[in-house]
């Protein structure tokens, strides 16, 4: 029933349907409380009907296993498996892919994103707004994290020219029209923080307080942090290729000024020094621009190499019955 009204589009005039979608790496400890939470919300929305749908990123602890119990025991709950560990950004466009509601919840299954504030999204969008999205007001004992993430969204909007708001995250609510047009884009480096804005439609921010993890330790270290970045810049924008240019222009400029001034030393000037310390210098400047250039330049080759192979973002070991299987992970 649930797949059956979702696939005819978003209704918000009369008991809509909800999907709400929970990603999940190495989570176990927090699974129970987070279905307590999100069952005790829903009361206070005018749903016909709702689906909890979990996706199991290659999770290493019992999360599978508790995600198989806790279906059992409520119809509602359903849940994805992934063969492998392949990113939370894939595990967020799987849930998207296979939930089946005319409004679609995301938020992380560590508890960080308050449950209860799913009613206040959802009224937001029974006012007519296709995407509302929370931004994190504050990040409570992580400064150090909280400035470079200022930074990377400032960087962001001047690279990409999509505005990706200060604070984001994938805590949000999203309209069936939404969903359907953010599965169509299928590209295998996914920035969904990028993407939802990209797409366009009527959005509202909500604020929120990131709340500490209920269990366990995060699985965002820096290098995932720094790859995660990565994504989001060289997905949106070919600003970078354009900065080869101009750092090529810019020391082409530099070295026909010091070749000039070496040739005025040379021919009007008694103070010509054979020595190796500039010449040094001069190469270090000349090489590591070339190799930051390479480096600019193999990074996009390498994201055109993916793309060409048209490999499924994700391969699913395991489903649950009654989950939506319109998509299995290959590009349509």
């Amino acid at each position: 029933m649930i797949a059956e009204k979702g696939r005819r589009g978003s209704n918000r005039s009369s008991s809509p349907l909800l999907s709400i979608v929970v990603p999940v790496y190495n989570e176990q400890d927090c699974l129970e409380e987070m279905v307590r939470r999100l069952v005790a919300v829903v009361p206070a929305l005018e749903v016909a009907d709702y689906e909890i749908v979990f996706v199991d990123d290659g999770s290493r602890d019992g999360s599978l296993d508790r995600l198989r119990v806790l279906a059992q025991a409520n119809p509602r709950i359903r849940y994805l498996s992934f063969a492998r560990n392949f990113g939370h950004q894939f595990a967020l466009a799987a849930g998207i892919d296979h939930a089946a509601g005319d409004a679609i919840v995301t938020l992380d299954g560590d508890l960080q994103h308050p449950p209860e504030l799913i009613p206040a999204l959802f009224a937001e969008w029974l006012r007519g707004f296709d995407v509302v999205y929370t931004v994190r007001v504050s990040n409570r004992g992580h400064a150090m994290k909280e400035f470079w993430s200022r930074v990377f969204y400032w960087l962001m909007r001047k690279l990409t020219g999509v505005d990706v708001p200060t604070g984001g995250a994938d805590f949000r609510l999203i309209d069936r029209r939404v969903a359907d047009a953010l599965r169509a884009c299928r590209e295998q480096f996914v920035f969904v923080r990028g993407l939802v804005p990209w797409l366009g439609f009527q959005r509202k921010a909500v604020p929120y307080e990131a709340a500490e993890r209920y269990a366990g330790s995060t699985s965002y270290v820096f290098a995932r942090m720094l790859r995660f970045a990565l994504d989001g810049v060289f997905s949106f924008s070919i600003v970078p290729l354009r900065l080869i240019s101009l750092v090529g222009a810019a020391t082409v400029v530099l070295g026909v000024v010091y070749g000039g001034y070496t040739l005025w030393v040379r021919l009007f000037s008694d103070q010509a020094v054979s020595g190796w310390a500039s010449l040094i210098g001069v190469m270090l400047v000349f090489s590591g621009a070339q190799l930051l250039s390479l480096g600019i330049l193999s990074e996009y080759v390498g994201r055109i190499y993916e793309e060409v192979k048209q490999r499924p973002r994700y391969v699913i070991a395991e489903r649950s019955d009654g989950l939506n299987s319109q998509v299995q992970g290959p590009r349509p």
